[in-house]
């Protein structure tokens, strides 16, 4: 006669086991993506030093243009 929020010493084991079980798996997982990140050993964007720098094509200096932009004679009121 038990009710059913009672525990039975034998249902307990299985559920100490299982959670055991899962929290193992979590563990490894967690150990086996912190491996992988830590193995790929990806330098920063641009390298570290000055011999690690792609070449860059060098177009010169920019031309900027500070004028308004002009648009059937007048100026362009969205673009002030």
């Amino acid at each position: 006669m038990s009710t059913r929020s009672a525990t039975l010493p034998v249902e307990r084991s299985y559920l100490l086991k299982a959670w055991f079980a899962v929290a193992t798996i979590v563990l490894i997982a967690a150990a086996v993506i912190a491996l992988a990140l830590s193995s790929t050993g990806s330098a920063p964007a641009g390298g570290t030093s000055p011999k690690d720098v792609p070449a860059v094509a060098d177009f010169g200096p920019t031309k900027g243009t500070h004028e308004p932009i002009v648009v059937n004679g007048n100026v362009c009121g969205q673009c002030r």
